[in-house]
C-alpha cells in the first residue's frame, strides 16, 4: 500500500504516527499543534450515524531537550487550540481531550512524533466511489481509477488519464494519490498529490466528479 503505510504506523501497537517536517533546532508549540492536528485528521472515522469520530488521547514524543520547553501552560494552550480545531471541523471526540508528553532520546531535536489511540466505531466499513449514478466498491489495498479498461474503476471520460489516480484503503484509513495524470486530481476543489480522505470527500478528475463514501456494513462489527 506504499504511501498509506505512513498512516498505519503504531505506538504501543495502536497509534497513528506522523513526523513534522520542520528543520529548526528548537521545537515550537505551533509545530506540536500542527502535528496533533495531522494525527487527528489521519485517525478520523465516520460512524454509522455519519458523524466524524476522532481519538481523544494523543501521545507527543519529543527529544528530552524539547520536552523541558513544553511547560504545563504551553501544553494547556495546545490542548485548547486542538479542541477549537476539532470543533471547527465538526469532529466528535470519543472522550475528554488528553495530550501527554513522552521523551525519546533517539528523537532528533526539533522534531515531534504524535500518536493517537485508535477509534472503535463498532462497524466494518466498505469504501465506495460514486460517479455518474454508479457505485464502485473499492478493495482492500489500492484501487486504480482511469479510462483504461484495466483500471479497477474504469470511466469513459477522455479527460481522464489511462490510470489517473488511485485510492488506498487499509480497513481503517483511506487516501487518494494522483498517478502523474495529465490534468491533475482535485480533492474538494484543491489540486493534490496525495491526501487522506474523509467520507463525503469530492474528487474531481477529468470531466468527472467522484464522491468518496464509507458505508457501514450492516450486521457486522470489528470484533
Amino acid at each position: 500500500m506504499g504511501f498509506l503505510e505512513k498512516a498505519e504506523e503504531r505506538i504501543e501497537a495502536a497509534v497513528h504516527s506522523l513526523f513534522s517536517r520542520f528543520s529548526k533546532a528548537e521545537l515550537q508549540p505551533v509545530e506540536i499543534t500542527q502535528a496533533v492536528r495531522s494525527a487527528m485528521d489521519l485517525a478520523a472515522k465516520t460512524d454509522a450515524a455519519g458523524s466524524t469520530v476522532v481519538p481523544h488521547r494523543y501521545l507527543i514524543v519529543v527529544h528530552p531537550n524539547d520536552a523541558q520547553r513544553v511547560s504545563p501552560a504551553i501544553l494547556s494552550a495546545i490542548r485548547a487550540e486542538i479542541a477549537r480545531y476539532a470543533a471547527g471541523r465538526n469532529f466528535r471526540l470519543v472522550g475528554p481531550l488528553e495530550l501527554n508528553i513522552s521523551i525519546d532520546e533517539k528523537m532528533q531535536k526539533g522534531r515531534v512524533r504524535v500518536g493517537s489511540a485508535p477509534v472503535d466505531t463498532s462497524a466494518n466499513w466498505q469504501p465506495v466511489l460514486l460517479a455518474g449514478g454508479q457505485r464502485f466498491e473499492l478493495k482492500l489495498g489500492t484501487s486504480s481509477v482511469g479510462r483504461d479498461e484495466q483500471a479497477d474503476v474504469a470511466i469513459d471520460d477522455r479527460g481522464l488519464s489511462r490510470f489517473h489516480f488511485e485510492i488506498a484503503w487499509n480497513g481503517e484509513v483511506a487516501a487518494v494519490r494522483d498517478l502523474n495524470s495529465t490534468n491533475g486530481t482535485f480533492l474538494d476543489g484543491v489540486r493534490v498529490t496525495e491526501l487522506v480522505l474523509q467520507s463525503g470527500s469530492k474528487i474531481t478528475a477529468g470531466r468527472t466528479e467522484f464522491e468518496f463514501q464509507l458505508l457501514a456494513l450492516a450486521g457486522e462489527s470489528n470484533e
